[in-house]
């Protein structure tokens, strides 16, 4: 998976060596106008290459950021093309400097490859591209010397200039309307994306170990950011099938409750705690407080109910894995464990923050969230694996009602609240009790109450503190879990069979998991092998997918996500962590 992945906190863009094929607009979960990744023939693109076919292609992101350049090497010269998306705009700029003749195909088509687009030709300036079923449309602006071949293909003469395609809901107030003039310029776009990008990773934790691992995770994350609202989506893509050729497609294109209070962890580890704090007033705002706090185990990106999971029968899928699907049914599941998630995320940014005013002003979902596992946690549940139509008494999950309740009762105890933490802390317990009984079998914990089978959602067990790493029943979990899930160094499954059949290739925050286990346990130099078997199965700018092919370590599954990227900047710093604490307690004399 060569993709790379542009964001500018608003829609993102997926391109491989000049040939942009996803791009949703306005915003993350839009329908996309490129869609060429799950249908080459029918689903739209924008390319920017040379005029000859007989090139060399080597890409980078600049720094940090979320900005590529893309460097052709032609027998008539060199092209250097820079590709983003400015802030607050859902546009792509590409600026070129080329010596070679360039070719640029521009063939956006509507609602994800069905509705062909008409078009117009500016004099001197461009293209507009409309929908004729709305008043939506994209304009292309050209700088720099050209010739129109047709409103789809463009001859870009050697020299400099810039292609700019932005996206109105209403060409009214387009590009090439009255009030364009308002819009960025732009170089001042790209200098003023850089400059942020910059500023913001800049008040990040400074880290040693991998440090191109950890900013390159961190960009991801918040280049998955919905910074209207301050949701972070899980994946920006739908439908990359975990297993190619099959039907495990789904639409990640949400804030899922689980995903983004990982994120939420990873960004106060991190220091960035303003971004963890607006996730946080996110999720919040969604809780309802007369009922199961989170209804949904996701969100749309503004807070709103998740949409039902339709298919695009037009559309082939991407290497012919269909179906393609938008939205996502697993928003009918109720998942017990999402309320312990968002818990653990709240207390990790109490802990670092000491923020007492923050969690005072929001006790009520504190309070409403323990009110709810108090009354339910008995209750069977889907799981954080979402199997569709099986509920059960996950082990995993019924730790996270433990951890809701363990939040709960030290976030009440800081705070004063002397009876409330003592009463959420006897349930805490009684959860606890009714783990260690019915949840271990055979001197390991398994994975549903009355069944042998393991998962790795295991390994969080010590992760929450809920069980000591180095305890008999978990170092056997683990034994089990390196045994029977491992499919290739480093690699592990989540699980080996579920409603659709065996699973196949291993899912990259299991490695993660794995590593923290490892720094836990003071085995710092397996946690190291773990997470440069990551580095090694990323993308060549770093980007890392759900899944893993243990074949050829290309990534399977919605890419990039959330998870992993997570997990990277959680290990890494969890890494340092230890490191600090060892040279704390060396002897002076030493």
């Amino acid at each position: 998976m060569n993709y790379t992945f542009l964001s500018n906190g608003l829609t993102s863009a997926l391109e491989v060596n000049g040939s942009i094929e996803w791009f949703p607009v306005p915003r993350y979960d839009s329908p996309s106008v490129f869609t060429k990744i799950l249908d080459s023939e029918k689903g739209g693109y924008f390319l920017l290459t040379p005029l000859s076919n007989e090139y060399k292609v080597q890409q980078e992101y600049l720094g940090y950021s979320l900005i590529v350049k893309t460097s052709f090497k032609t027998t008539s010269g060199e092209a250097k093309v820079i590709d983003f998306l400015p802030l607050s705009l859902p546009a792509i700029i590409r600026l070129y400097d080329s010596e070679a003749e360039l070719k640029a195909v521009v063939r956006p088509v509507f609602n994800y490859g069905l509705i062909n687009a008409g078009t117009e030709i500016v004099e001197d300036k461009g293209v507009v591209y409309k929908n004729p079923l709305s008043k939506e449309g994209l304009e292309l602006l050209i700088y720099g010397n050209f010739e129109m071949k047709s409103p789809y293909e463009i001859t870009i003469k050697p020299g400099r200039g810039y292609l700019y395609l932005l996206y109105s809901k209403d060409l009214r107030y387009g590009l090439f309307s009255q009030k364009g003039f308002v819009y960025s310029k732009p170089y001042d776009a790209f200098s003023k994306l850089i400059s942020y990008t910059e500023k913001e990773l800049s008040k990040a934790r400074k880290v040693n170990v991998l440090r191109d691992m950890y900013y390159r995770s961190l960009s991801v994350i918040l280049g998955m950011y919905y910074k209207p609202s301050g949701g972070i989506v899980a994946s920006p893509t739908s439908s990359i099938p975990e297993i190619v050729g099959e039907s495990r497609n789904w639409d990640y294109r949400f804030v899922w409750v689980r995903d983004s209070s990982y994120a939420v962890e990873a960004l106060v580890k991190a220091g960035l705690t303003n971004y963890a704090r607006r996730t946080l007033d996110f999720l919040i705002s969604v809780l309802d407080p007369s009922s199961k706090s989170f209804d949904h185990p996701f969100y749309t990106i503004d807070g709103t109910p998740p949409p039902a999971e339709e298919t695009l029968d037009w559309l082939g899928g991407f290497l012919n894995s269909k179906p393609v699907r938008i939205g996502n049914a697993a928003y009918l599941q109720i998942q017990m464990d999402v309320e312990g998630a968002f818990m653990n995320a709240l207390y990790t940014y109490y802990k670092e923050t000491e923020d007492d005013d923050y969690v005072d002003r929001n006790f009520w979902a504190v309070e409403s969230i323990a009110s709810w596992v108090k009354s339910s946690w008995r209750e069977p549940s889907t799981d954080i694996w979402e199997e569709r139509g099986v509920t059960r008494h996950y082990t995993h999950t019924k730790v996270m009602s433990w951890v809701s309740m363990d939040r709960a009762s030290k976030l009440a105890s800081a705070l004063g609240y002397n009876e409330l933490a003592e009463e959420w802390k006897i349930i805490a317990n009684e959860i606890r009790e009714d783990v260690m009984r019915n949840g271990v079998k055979d001197g390991s914990f398994i994975r549903y109450y009355g069944g042998d089978e393991i998962d790795a959602a295991l390994l969080t067990l010590p992760l929450y503190d809920f069980i000591k790493a180095e305890d008999k029943v978990f170092l056997n979990t683990l034994d089990r879990i390196e045994k029977e899930l491992k499919v290739g160094e480093g690699l592990y499954l989540r699980y080996r069979k579920d409603f659709m059949g065996f699973t196949v290739n291993p899912f990259t925050l299991v490695t993660l998991w794995m590593a923290r286990v490892y720094v836990r346990l003071n085995q710092e130099g397996k946690a190291l092998v773990l997470l440069d078997r990551i580095r090694q199965c990323s993308s060549p700018l770093g980007l890392i997918g759900e899944h893993i092919d243990p074949k050829t370590c290309e990534a399977r599954g919605n890419f990039p996500h959330l998870f992993p990227h997570s997990g990277v900047v959680m290990t890494i710093v969890e890494l340092e962590e230890k490191k600090n604490e060892k040279q704390q307690n060396v002897p002076i004399d030493q």
